[in-house]
């Protein structure tokens, strides 16, 4: 579990300072519980979702990835760009992209409150709704914005649903196996949290002993996080459509069966390589 405290409070203050030109200290009690949602929400967002992908919400992603260092980037079709945008959107907010543009374009500056009061995402949490995202590139194509994008409007739920019981990590895959191995505290929090992001699943060459070694000990995590409907964010670095890799076979029956859940959202960021991907 991910303590927060520290930083809470300093947010609180910038807060404080930011909406209402005041110091904690002269806050009412309904402008200070206003300052905690929301510093709370942010604490969460710089804690769990990595550095320069908090920031980013549905507006940000279109499709393209820019590389900075020598200013150029990655454009995926724009057929699969917009799949992807219905895809988080039906995710988050039970709507498509269009109507969200639309309401943005109509009403820019209510648009925020639009998508907190249409957020489904209390609704994904009691339903155990998973997400896959995945797609071939040697470049960055926007999977783990994409995961970023989502568990800030999980997180955004203890703000304006009051859930804030709620827990959340995000781990690397190899960190995950780590934990498996050596870690039983780590552990123990990927396994409990509310809501789990795994990212950079890659498809590295392996020995048949240590691809069942792997399956051996992530499918008890999986199968639990599935059948105890604890939302999980997979971020795959390849096509998971490729009929050359075996998922079953390379990383166990719990991916493999959460990857085909009827619960779970598919999002491919790549054209697929037979072209017969139907959604």
């Amino acid at each position: 579990m991910r303590n927060i405290e520290i930083l809470k409070n300093k947010l609180i203050h910038d807060f404080s300072k930011k909406y209402y030109k005041k110091k904690v200290d002269h806050l009412s009690d309904v402008e200070l519980q206003q300052c905690s949602s929301i510093a709370e929400w942010w604490a969460y967002i710089y804690s769990v979702i990595p550095d320069s992908y908090e920031g980013f919400s549905i507006f940000d992603f279109n499709g393209r990835a820019a590389n900075k260092q020598n200013n150029t980037g990655h454009s995926m079709s724009k057929k699969i760009a917009a799949l992807a945008k219905d895809k988080i959107c039906m995710y988050c907010w039970g709507k498509k992209w269009k109507e969200i543009y639309q309401e943005k374009k109509k009403a820019p500056n209510t648009i925020n409150s639009f998508l907190q009061h249409n957020n489904v995402m209390s609704k994904r949490r009691d339903g155990g709704s998973n997400i896959v995202i995945y797609g071939q590139s040697e470049q960055p194509i926007g999977r783990t914005m994409i995961a970023s994008i989502v568990m800030r409007e999980a997180m955004r739920l203890r703000v304006t649903k009051c859930l804030r019981g709620h827990t959340y990590d995000w781990v690397e895959f190899a960190k995950l196996f780590q934990a498996i191995e050596e870690d039983a505290i780590s552990l123990a929090d990927y396994r409990s949290c509310d809501w789990l992001v795994v990212d950079n699943i890659s498809k590295k060459a392996r020995s048949e002993k240590q691809t069942t070694l792997i399956s051996d000990r992530i499918d008890p995590f999986f199968l639990d996080r599935l059948y105890n409907r604890q939302p999980t964010i997979l971020v795959f670095k390849f096509d998971i459509r490729d009929s050359s890799i075996d998922i079953e076979k390379t990383f166990g029956v719990g991916i493999a069966r959460m990857i085909d859940s009827k619960r779970t959202f598919k999002i491919p960021l790549s054209e697929d390589v037979l072209n017969e991907y139907n959604g």
